[in-house]
């Protein structure tokens, strides 16, 4: 996975949190400091950053009923992290 792929795929993510008025609000809050997480750890990419490939799994749970394609982007966006070492 390179860095462009993550790029993509949190671009991605980000659109579609911003088209999702129907998501619950905290939700959205949530993950959306997730999001913003992985980008400070992509600029800091020396340090440890296992719990936040798992933090992203977790944000991919909460959604996986009601958003499926929103939790298949995360769990890419979890995976690439962990292949990373983020």
């Amino acid at each position: 996975m390179t860095d462009r792929e993550l790029a993509e795929a949190l671009d991605a993510v980000h659109q579609q949190l911003s088209d999702a008025d129907h998501l619950d609000p905290t939700d959205v809050e949530n993950l959306r400091d997730t999001m913003t997480e992985i980008q400070s750890a992509l600029e800091r990419q020396g340090e440890d950053g296992e719990s936040l490939s798992e933090r992203v799994a977790h944000s991919a749970q909460r959604f996986e009923d009601s958003h499926p394609v929103l939790t298949t982007r995360l769990g890419r966006i979890a995976d690439i992290l962990q292949q990373m070492g983020i």
